[in-house]
């Protein structure tokens, strides 16, 4: 399967490594304002993580197939289905599940591209596409869990230099909203929104990292560096990660960061890793020994951090004769490897010819695991439930993961 890096069809990447655990923790240092001329930091910047918070489960879990939408609670019954006309692309980058969704309900509002109609960031809702604003330069969005938030970014050339937009609002005021930050980048490094912030269903702060824009080749994860955080309160930036990490998730609470330290884009990254945000400890989880390691990637947080689920991957896809092979691998909060999973697990209960490609794309609870299995194409994926303490899988959906919806 040749897959090439484009910056509107989101970003599909695969790894695998080598044995190898560090332990460290480093005191917290204050928040430091940042602008793009500022070196970056190595050091953690704490962050307080609201007090109020609680995990929420989701409802259950939206995939797209044959350009439908369609919400899957946990034992893979169908709750509601939702039309997406010139859909662009199945990809958390391109769709946002706009708002919340309760047992019974029928109506799941949804936020995504289009190329097809007029490069133009589109509503479904009750039946009904409505055309929010074109965006003929859009690069990415991310959205805020079960709230009509959500923050974008679009990407333009001036001359050599790359100028890229972070936008975030409340969906309705998102036709009159500027930008927070604009980049101007002579390498082409293009700002990406990871997460968004919200308190009382308005944005307070966005996540954001940067990568390369519009390279190609055999590329498993996603090539990002930096992670940083915009306080929509004070006007800071104030950044978490430095130039060598590539951020691979953000845990619900925002106390933990899961990352890999890259040696080079698009080829192979370090061991997965965590920091803690409030302490600055450290750990890193042992690569697999593989031929042709990848790295690491893909990322997850259980819901009350009893887990983190990631990907590792090893072999090539681009190769005469392709020979990537996966692995979804958990872990706990100790640096302890509790669960593996091979790509060939996962033949039977997907029911694919083959299984090319396996990922966690989230959790409907902190024991319950969604896996996505990809087969010999691209679309032919299926999402896969996973007992983390029974050691147990079944299908749940036939389709590309595009989300969770929340109550």
């Amino acid at each position: 399967m040749k897959k090439v890096y484009q910056p509107y069809l989101g970003i599909i990447f695969i790894t695998l490594f080598t044995f190898a655990c560090s332990l460290f923790s480093s005191p917290p240092i204050e928040p430091v304002p940042i602008t793009p001329e500022i070196a970056p930091q190595e050091e953690v910047v704490p962050l307080p993580a609201p007090s109020t918070f609680s995990a929420v489960l989701p409802t259950g879990v939206v995939v797209e197939k044959d350009g439908v939408l369609s919400l899957f609670d946990d034992e893979g019954y169908t709750l509601v289905q939702a039309n997406v006309p010139g859909l662009s692309y199945a990809d958390e980058s391109n769709i946002h599940i706009a708002g919340t969704f309760l047992s019974g309900g029928t109506n799941l509002p949804i936020l995504y591209f289009s190329f097809e109609n007029n490069n133009s960031l589109l509503i479904s809702d009750k039946g009904q596409i409505t055309t929010l604003i074109s965006a003929p330069e859009f690069s990415g969005l991310a959205g805020a869990q079960g709230v009509p938030v959500v923050a974008y970014t679009t990407v333009e050339y001036a001359g050599e230099n790359l100028i890229s937009n972070l936008f975030v609002d409340a969906i309705q005021s998102l036709p009159i909203t500027k930008p927070i930050l604009t980049e101007n980048d002579p390498q082409g490094w293009a700002l990406v929104a990871l997460a968004v912030d919200v308190e009382g269903g308005l944005p307070v702060g966005v996540w954001y990292s940067k990568r390369p824009w519009g390279i190609g080749g055999d590329i498993v994860f996603d090539p990002r560096r930096t992670l940083s955080y915009f306080d929509l309160k004070t006007g800071i930036s104030s950044q978490f990660l430095g130039t060598e990490a590539n951020p691979s998730a953000i845990s619900a609470d925002r106390k933990w960061l899961a990352y890999t330290n890259d040696s080079s884009v698009g080829s192979a990254s370090g061991p997965m890793a965590i920091r803690n945000v409030e302490t600055g400890a450290n750990l890193s989880y042992p690569l697999q020994n593989a031929i042709d390691q990848r790295g690491a990637g893909e990322a997850s947080f259980s819901p009350n951090n009893q887990y983190l689920a990631w990907m590792e991957g090893s072999g090539w896809q681009m190769a005469e004769t392709p020979n990537f092979h996966s692995v979804v691998r958990v872990g706990n909060m100790n640096g302890n490897i509790i669960a593996e999973y091979a790509d060939t697990i996962f033949l039977a209960t997907s029911g694919l010819g083959t299984v090319q490609r396996v990922e966690p794309v989230g959790w409907f609870d902190d024991n319950t695991l969604i896996v996505m299995a990809r087969g010999e194409h691209w679309d032919d994926a299926v999402l896969i439930s996973v007992d983390i303490a029974a050691q147990t899988s079944r299908l749940i959906a036939q389709g590309i993961f595009a989300g969770f919806a929340y109550p």
